[in-house]
């Protein structure tokens, strides 16, 4: 009889980092040595892993481990900051987004930084109804009086200045488009987000789109975040940059996919 192997199989990229978040949130502080006997991954990979996290400002790393974030910044100056991270791809991403809209259209937009790069792009449209959870893109059209802005209730998050909590209070409305970025874009894994509260309103909005359309910089593939509001095999569209990964870009090509890659010059 074949002997059964005692050691655990790894986990998934997601579920690993998913773990990692929790044991943080326990100890308050996690090593990496501890971690990698733990998880059952080497050194290098819990490394990785720590980068990821700390860049999507989850936590903070520290010689040989990290620890929970002690002073997290202020709504605004956090939405200022993702918003200057990679301007130049995000200024292109949205103005090829824009090239996809016509007059009358609805719109799904959600509250990241990559979304609300669209908007000055969509003022010269006529009958336009936008739908976002996002604060701050809604108030980018008060001087739109031709655009028709419709906001969910629910609550307050102050890090993307939006409206979670409650994504049943969004209109029954058929939205031809529907744009979302991603903390994280794969194949495996799909679009993902560092919130779930963010993940469950896109899930609802796209639940509402008939073309939903991921919209990410050259940074977010390869990337998981710990929480997936498309999966990969849900994914029709996907606009980002010729700055994106050529191996990432035709793989998600060769499942069926369309990307678009914007071209872009320098930060």
């Amino acid at each position: 009889m074949k002997a059964v192997s005692s050691i655990p199989e790894p986990l998934f990229l997601e579920e690993r980092r998913r773990n990692i978040l929790e044991l943080l949130r326990q100890r308050g502080r996690v090593s990496v040595k501890a971690l990698s006997q733990q998880l059952h991954v080497s050194a290098v990979t819990i490394r990785q892993d720590l980068r990821a996290l700390e860049r999507e400002g989850l936590l903070e790393r520290t010689y040989g481990g990290a620890v929970q974030r002690t002073s997290p910044p202020a709504s605004e100056l956090a939405f200022d900051l993702r918003r200057e991270r990679s301007p130049a791809e995000k200024r292109a991403i949205g103005q090829a987004a824009a090239a996809l809209v016509q007059d009358g259209y609805s719109l799904a937009l959600d509250a990241s930084t990559t979304a609300y790069a669209i908007t000055p792009h969509l003022k010269h449209f006529q009958g336009l109804t936008i739908v976002t959870n996002s604060l701050i893109i809604a108030q980018q059209f008060l001087d739109s009086p031709r655009t028709r802005v419709i906001l969910p209730g629910g609550r307050l998050r102050r890090d993307s200045i939006s409206i979670v909590g409650s994504p049943s209070t969004l209109p029954h409305i058929n939205l031809n488009l529907g744009f979302f970025s991603a903390g994280g874009l794969s194949l495996e894994a799909g679009a993902t987000d560092i919130n779930p509260d963010e993940a469950e309103m896109k899930r609802a909005l796209i639940a509402r789109c008939v073309t939903p359309i991921i919209v990410v910089d050259s940074s977010k593939w390869g990337q998981i975040a710990p929480y997936t509001y498309l999966p990969g095999r849900d994914l029709k569209h996907v606009i980002t940059t010729t700055k994106a990964p050529a191996d990432r870009v035709a793989a998600l090509r060769e499942a069926g996919v369309r990307v678009d890659l914007a071209p872009v010059g320098e930060d």
